[in-house]
Parts: C-alpha cells; sequence; structure tokens
C-alpha cells in the first residue's frame, strides 16, 4: 500500500488543470511547477486523504480511478464523487494552504498514478517564483470560496425544506 515513485510524463498535463489555469499560456512557470511535482504510484484500497485530516499536499490525477467519499454526522459513508485520470482530476488543493482540515476521503478504486505536490515545495517556490505562485493562489481561494458559497446555498435549501417541513406538519 505505500506509494511509489514514478517516471510519468507532466508535460502537457498542468496546463489543463483548473489550479494552473491562469499560467497555463507561461511555459517557464508550467514548468517550474512540473519540476516541483513529484509523480507518485498507489495502490488500488490506498487511502490518499483522509477527511478530517490535516493537509499537506496537491494530487493531480494521471491514471486510475478514485472514489471521494464523506462522512454523514451519523458516521456513515457516502459517495460524492468517482474521478478518473483519462481528465487529469485533481484534488487537495486545499492542502497547500497552511494545514486545511480535508473536507473528504478519497481512496484508490484502482492502482493511481498522480503527480503530488507538498506545501514545502510550493511554499519554496512560491518564494523564489512569486509572480508564478500569486496566481495559483488566487486559483486556490477561487475553489474554495466557491466551495463556500456552494455549502451556503445547499444549507439555505436544507432551511427551506425542513421549515417548510414543519410548517405542513
Amino acid at each position: 500500500m505505500n506509494p511509489s515513485t514514478s517516471n510519468a510524463p507532466s508535460h502537457h498535463v498542468l496546463a489543463n488543470v483548473t489550479l494552473f489555469q491562469d499560467i497555463k499560456h507561461l511555459p517557464e512557470a508550467l514548468n517550474g511547477f512540473e519540476r516541483i511535482m513529484k509523480p507518485v504510484k498507489f495502490t488500488k484500497g490506498h487511502t490518499l486523504i483522509q477527511q478530517g485530516d490535516a493537509g499537506h499536499e496537491f494530487f493531480v490525477l494521471l491514471r486510475g480511478q478514485v472514489s471521494v467519499e464523506k462522512l454523514t454526522t451519523e458516521g456513515d459513508r457516502y459517495k460524492v464523487a468517482v474521478l478518473n485520470g483519462d481528465h487529469h482530476a485533481a484534488f487537495g488543493e486545499g492542502g497547500l494552504i497552511e494545514g486545511e482540515a480535508r473536507s473528504a476521503t478519497v481512496t484508490c478504486d484502482s492502482e493511481v498514478e498522480c503527480l503530488v505536490l507538498h506545501r514545502e515545495e510550493f511554499n519554496q517556490f512560491a518564494v523564489e517564483q512569486p509572480h508564478f505562485a500569486l496566481p495559483v493562489v488566487k486559483r486556490i481561494a477561487l475553489i474554495l470560496m466557491n466551495r463556500l458559497n456552494q455549502t451556503s446555498n445547499d444549507l439555505m435549501l436544507l432551511h427551506k425544506a425542513l421549515m417548510s417541513e414543519i410548517r405542513s406538519s
């Protein structure tokens, strides 16, 4: 179950990842990120991210399939998404920002290959190349803000449904 390093090509992959959208036209920036991201293989059943744990890395799925699950307040798991390497899905960007608690569990459904970016390498890159890192930090903020807005909207809908149910009883 231990991860192993790989020699997976990452040349054009990052240009198609939302996190790097604002620098995709800058080959020097993408090359810089490719240098600090490590290709790693994981076995089927390996947990890449555990809900509630502090995050320290960001993943770009190159090959294989992972399931994203959340826990209910009762402790039951429910599947939120299945991500496939064919689309180079990316997840865990919150881990690049000061150990944010993981909001879901991500488990390998098959042998998986990812590009992994650790927070320490990202922080060092940000010090050395702030003009390339700043657009990525802004994109992380946008992603997290969109998730917060979606959660707020979901809570409002839930509140409305609950109030409607109470009124009709």
